[in-house]
């Protein structure tokens, strides 16, 4: 008979040892509009300093500048995959300290970190040059000192606990609601007025750090009105989404099981370019089995005793505010990103699901997400855009409408400059303009992506016009190149027909 493995501080470090090989072996190659974007900021020095974001691009950016004192061949865009990856390894220690506090056992202590590891969002955002990851550190941080404070009752934890709460807001304006989750908390239970102000007094390094921003940086004067346009800059200039309506309740569904396990159309192209990619499906039908097995043999949850209610109850109010933001937001999955965190700090710490379902669990999620998501991500091209932009560095000046936004961020990492003048993305442009724009310069066509361009439904695709009808005008097929997703056409088109 086969001793089951005891789980140790050294067996959870070995752990930690390979996901973090995983994360830093698999980064993604299939970057987003937004990652190109602050690679390219980071890379030139530009807008380091995104009120949205604030700390994040000027925190790469030293980083960056460190490493290239000590060698000047550094890949930028991997060097910021990889500390987001390193990051998220310090998520899991931290997250595993606040478990041991809240007594839980180290059994099931490996098993929620293999979980969380391998949840969706964590492999998203881990291995792509995003800006999610990295403000969760100080949340949790914020949260072990808060639980320390419950405990041993000293004003001290209190302090500490307001300050990496206040330094996450920093790094992301989303962690307003973990700092505010947390406020309420003490509130309801530390009560006494000198706790709540040990919390509070730290937030004052917030509007410090962004007037200071504001004045030297963008040398602007500290007035009210340049403050607030400056701390809500992306909800002023429109570019933070946010109504009510059908979407949000769709969005919010979608993308809270997103955040766990991958779902996305790619899965069709995966399981059409190699059978073997249905095994992951195979392996999920087996989870639902198990679950479905505890269902009816006993409870796959049961209330665990002596729980910690303060600090549960605190937690269930921080992941609430975060899911309504993000309903509100439209389910933006980017917003959830800190929730599988949350989940088992509140619902699944007051509720124990049972061991062999957490473990069963682990397993799907690592099969499936780094079939689905990190070894797809890293190892195709879903598009191959890349050709694209090397047609747009042989010909300079010219006009081109593009199908996917990214295309232009990548441009701008790639080449130093961003090209407003004579790269626009389909969206943002009609018939009438860009007849406008070819006048100007004086030419008589322009190149595109958008006729035939392979396309996956999507939330973007959902929300925003990308329609250009070229139909009636003359096209010349000029260059194809594929990717995971099809073929791709550059074509010439000619409005003087």
């Amino acid at each position: 008979m086969i001793t089951p493995l005891k789980i140790t501080n050294k067996i959870i470090y070995i752990l930690l040892f390979f996901i973090a090989v995983f994360y830093l072996l698999f980064p993604t190659n299939n970057s987003s509009l937004d990652a190109y974007s602050y690679a390219a900021d980071i890379k030139y020095g530009e807008n380091l300093f995104e009120p949205h974001h604030l700390l994040y691009n000027w925190f790469q950016f030293f980083i960056y500048k460190v490493f290239s004192v000590f060698t000047k061949i550094v890949d930028l865009f991997l060097l910021t995959k990889a500390v987001n990856s390193l990051f998220v390894i310090f998520n899991l220690i931290i997250f595993s300290k606040i478990l041991e506090h809240l007594f839980i056992s180290k059994k099931e202590i490996f098993i929620l970190l293999i979980i969380i590891a391998f949840s969706h969002s964590s492999l998203r955002y881990g291995t792509e040059n995003e800006t999610y990851i990295i403000p969760i550190t100080f949340s949790l941080l914020g949260s072990y000192y808060f639980l320390k404070h419950l405990r041993l009752k000293k004003v001290t934890y209190l302090f500490l606990s307001g300050f990496f709460a206040s330094l996450a807001c920093l790094f992301h304006q989303i962690h307003f609601f973990w700092w505010l989750g947390l406020l309420i908390g003490i509130i309801l239970y530390a009560k006494h007025f000198k706790n709540i102000l040990f919390y509070s007094a730290p937030v004052i390094i917030v509007p410090i750090v962004y007037m200071l921003i504001l004045f030297f940086y963008n040398q602007q004067d500290i007035s009210l009105n340049n403050i607030l346009h400056f701390i809500f800059h992306d909800y002023f200039s429109g570019s933070a989404r946010s109504e009510f309506g059908l979407m949000n309740f769709i969005f919010i569904i979608i993308s809270s099981l997103r955040t766990f396990i991958q779902i996305h159309p790619n899965i069709i192209f995966l399981i059409k370019y190699n059978v073997l990619f249905i095994i992951p499906l195979l392996i999920l039908l087996i989870l639902f089995y198990k679950i479905l097995k505890v269902l009816i043999e006993k409870h796959l949850l049961s209330k665990r005793k002596n729980l910690n209610a303060s600090f549960a109850n605190t937690h269930l109010l921080i992941l609430i505010l975060h899911l309504v933001f993000s309903f509100y937001a439209v389910g933006n999955v980017e917003f959830l990103v800190m929730t599988p965190f949350l989940i088992f700090l509140s619902v699944f710490y007051i509720y124990k699901v049972d061991y062999k379902v957490l473990v069963w669990t682990s397993v799907t999620f690592f099969i499936w997400n780094f079939s689905f998501g990190l070894y797809p991500n890293n190892r195709f091209n879903y598009y191959n855009d890349e050709v694209l932009i090397n047609f747009m560095k042989d010909h300079p000046n010219k006009i081109f409408i593009v199908k996917n936004q990214s295309v232009l961020s990548e441009y701008h990492y790639k080449m130093g400059k961003m090209p407003k003048t004579h790269i626009f993305y389909s969206s943002d442009v009609d018939i009438e303009y860009v007849n406008k724009i070819l006048e100007q310069k004086g030419q008589s066509y322009f190149y595109t992506d958008i006729i035939d361009k392979p396309e996956i439904l999507n939330r973007a695709k959902l929300l925003e016009d990308n329609n250009l009808d070229l139909s009636e005008f003359k096209k010349v097929k000029i260059k194809n190149y594929s990717g995971l997703y099809g073929t791709s056409t550059i074509y010439k088109v000619y409005l003087d027909n």
